[in-house]
């Protein structure tokens, strides 16, 4: 499994360094630069930042991708189909459920089309799953949360309130605050395709 992370500039907060490839999105890669982090590709129309910075940038960057700020998607979405294009098959996207809520949105939308995007923060991860049998680890996260992308046929095992092939439906709310007993949850998907939010309080 390939792995990539992308940073974007919503929070100051930066993941932990596991080894993983980074990505900088516009002023996340300045993030990155200021703590050192060396990026495979820095991307965006860099708007939000100086060229002094932008100078930064480039000396952490092994490339730097200079987006026209006149586009129909996210400079996110840009870097997303980069990672793609560069065979990354687990892409997690840093700080991108923060600032404005209409970016936050978007990103939940790329959740939908792309089933390698993971959106994570220190409080938060956001994935998606399709039909089968799923394994989700507890890891420092409080609840478990799932709703319906489409209409869904789900059972849940090892969580404080179990599921048997309950059907669920987008405008369903049930899947709200579930919690993993123990440290992993089993997640059947037997029809359509749900979004799993492991979440803790701020």
């Amino acid at each position: 499994m390939k792995n990539v992370v992308l940073v974007c500039g919503w929070q100051e907060d930066l993941p932990d360094n596991d080894g993983s490839d980074f990505v900088g999105i516009d002023r996340g890669a300045l993030l990155l630069a200021r703590a050192s982090r060396q990026m495979v590709f820095a991307i965006g129309d860099f708007d939000s930042v100086t060229e002094a910075e932008r100078s930064e940038i480039t000396a952490l960057a092994s490339e730097t991708l200079v987006l026209n700020p006149i586009k129909d998607i996210s400079d996110t979405e840009a870097a997303l189909i980069e990672c793609l294009k560069r065979g990354y098959t687990r892409i997690e996207l840093w700080g991108g459920l923060g600032g404005r809520f209409d970016h936050a949105w978007v990103n939940v939308l790329l959740l939908k089309q792309y089933k390698e995007l993971r959106l994570v923060d220190r409080q938060n991860l956001v994935f998606t799953l399709e039909v089968g049998e799923h394994e989700v680890d507890r890891l420092n996260f409080t609840y478990l949360s799932i709703f319906a992308l489409e209409p869904s046929v789900i059972s849940l095992d090892y969580v404080a309130y179990p599921l048997d092939h309950k059907s669920l439906t987008p405008e369903m709310t049930l899947g709200l605050s579930n919690q993993i007993l123990n440290q992993k949850a089993r997640v059947s998907v037997h029809a359509g395709r749900i979004l799993v939010i492991c979440s803790s309080d701020a």
